[in-house]
């Protein structure tokens, strides 16, 4: 056979291969999911309209969706650092990854984390413009990067339990979930007046969420209305709040300095929130595992 004819038929075999392989990538399994009414965020079926969208079912990170919504959400820069969106395909013309990092980044664009652990290891998120437009992809989130790197899961992360972060009351969102204390006397936790909140930690890890206030009440007052918590231990935090420091806190807990108090016990099975207020009115906010499951 003739030398440049087997040359040619094997360059014919690459291009045929590598466009089998681009289209494959950009075009095979997806399929066009359009006209839905309806987003699930937090549970609630939200109204959207002009729905566009791409899913498969080879792989949870196919999925984008392109909508206009009319939601009364306040903009918040709760998972300005977190929300990462995916690129779509380059036919898949109405989801542009790097503009919506970008206006995410800037506070032009909302991230609401709309589903958390569904299916187990992903995040749903929508990013959010004031004009309504909205934007919806999938990502990897702290328990699927450890999962599906074969590495020890971080707290809250179990396969077969019900997702910590979509359970626990966050502390990134105190206008849902005010600071609480637990009566000495009553039926559960009450809200209490603060100023100054300062939060940090991760949407996904509840054991990384905490923050620092100021609270009027004395300490006589505190005593006589809340129960005291033991033990209490604050954590030291990667990346955490400056304000937050929780080799001093500890240490002033032990000497009498400040005093710690239970948030709400039990805030879901395994997580305590725990209080701990100085004299002059600081506070510190953190979540701790429960030891009475811990045993």
């Amino acid at each position: 056979m003739n030398g440049k004819l087997i040359v040619g038929i094997l360059l014919g075999i690459a291009v045929a291969v590598g466009i089998g392989l681009w289209y494959a990538q950009n075009n095979a399994y997806y399929v066009e999911v359009n006209g839905l009414r309806t987003v699930e965020v937090s549970g609630e079926a939200l109204a959207v309209s002009d729905y566009r969208g791409i899913d498969a079912e080879t792989s949870p990170l196919k999925m984008r969706a392109c909508f206009s919504t009319r939601w009364d959400i306040v903009p918040t820069f709760e998972f300005q650092e977190v929300a990462t969106p995916l690129l779509a395909p380059r036919w898949f013309d109405c989801f542009d990854a790097e503009r919506l990092h970008k206006d995410i980044l800037a506070g032009e664009a909302t991230a609401i984390l709309a589903e958390d652990n569904n299916p187990y290891g992903f995040s749903r998120f929508v990013a959010l413009y004031p004009d309504g437009q909205a934007f919806m992809w999938r990502q990897i989130n702290g328990c699927g990067k450890a999962k599906f790197s074969g590495e020890v899961l971080p707290a809250g992360c179990d396969e077969g339990a019900l997702p910590v972060a979509a359970l626990a009351p966050s502390l990134l969102d105190v206008t849902e979930n005010p600071i609480r204390l637990t009566p000495i006397i009553g039926a559960g936790a009450e809200a209490v007046d603060i100023a100054g909140l300062q939060v940090g930690g991760l949407a996904e890890d509840v054991f990384s969420q905490h923050g620092c206030f100021q609270m009027d009440q004395s300490f006589g007052l505190l005593t006589e209305t809340y129960e005291l918590a033991e033990p209490a231990m604050p954590e030291p935090i990667a990346g955490g709040l400056a304000c937050f420091d929780a080799g001093q806190l500890a240490e002033d807990l032990d000497i009498g300095h400040a005093l710690a108090f239970w948030g709400e016990k039990d805030l879901i099975p395994g997580v305590d929130r725990v209080v701990a207020v100085y004299d002059d009115g600081r506070a510190f906010v953190w979540h701790q595992k429960n030891q009475e499951h811990a045993e």
